[in-house]
């Protein structure tokens, strides 16, 4: 008897691999982001020390962290 699970098994590790490839991009822009809106604040205001890419770093790295885990809590 032969069972037709190795296509549903494929299946879901792809999907799993796009899920978590998804929410690491999805990192990833949202601190790149903030670092660049930061580092452009600071050029703008011509600021000698960049506390604006400091902050939004800072800001953009804890909304990612929030995101990431607001994602995995969903069903």
């Amino acid at each position: 008897m032969k069972t037709n699970t190795e296509p549903k098994d494929t299946s879901e590790k792809f999907r799993a691999i796009v899920k978590y490839s998804n929410i690491a991009f999805q990192m990833i822009g949202i601190i790149v982001i903030g670092t660049f809106l930061g580092f452009w604040i600071d050029k703008y205001f011509q600021l000698k020390f960049p506390i604006f890419t400091i902050v939004l770093i800072l800001l953009s790295l804890f909304g990612a962290i929030y995101s990431v885990v607001r994602e995995f809590l969903k069903k």
